[in-house]
């Protein structure tokens, strides 16, 4: 069975249009293929649930002129003392974007940074100063260390000069990539 296209999913939509109450509903024969009706288990699972994961986005290749899907990988980092958040990624991901929300007030000496395993892909965003809810975002994003390997680990590295750094949310931004 083939996939089930965006298209040809809004085709079967506009042949039998979107039902809330079935009771005493007619298709007429013939009107909907049985091509149409073919789906395989995970556009199954999507059309019944709702469900699109980065699992779904497709590789995006250079001079792609359809475009692509982005990715999020939301890292909490909790407050307390320095360390470590390491997310393994089950496909090769070039980083695009970071956001940092603060969940408390900066400390001293308070840093984030995004690496790929242990090399800086973002420079060292100095959240010091920042107040609770505060937004921040790279200066830089190293072009040669953007893209994590799959199997490799997206690390989000912090620290405080006290051990008291104050929580955050971190969203980094990516597109899968050959």
């Amino acid at each position: 069975m083939g996939l089930m296209t965006l298209k040809r999913l809004k085709n079967l939509e506009t042949k039998i249009g979107v039902l809330t109450d079935t009771s005493g509903v007619t298709v007429p024969a013939g009107s909907i293929s049985t091509t149409e009706l073919e789906v395989d288990a995970a556009d199954a699972t999507i059309v019944a649930d709702d469900v699109l994961t980065g699992a779904h986005a497709a590789v995006v290749a250079d001079v792609n002129v359809a475009g692509g899907l982005m990715v999020v990988h939301r890292v909490l980092l909790p407050s307390g003392a320095d360390a470590n958040v390491d997310v393994a990624l089950t496909e090769k991901t070039r980083i695009l974007d970071v956001v940092v929300i603060l969940k408390g007030a900066g400390t001293t000496g308070s840093d984030v940074q995004v690496q790929n395993v242990t090399t800086a892909i973002t420079d060292l965003m100095d959240v010091a100063a920042g107040a609770d809810k505060a937004v921040f975002r790279p200066g830089t994003i190293d072009d040669a260390q953007q893209e994590v390997a799959a199997a490799a680990n997206l690390r989000v590295a912090y620290t405080s000069t006290s051990g008291d750094f104050p929580g955050a949310e971190v969203y980094v931004t990516g597109m899968k990539v050959a």
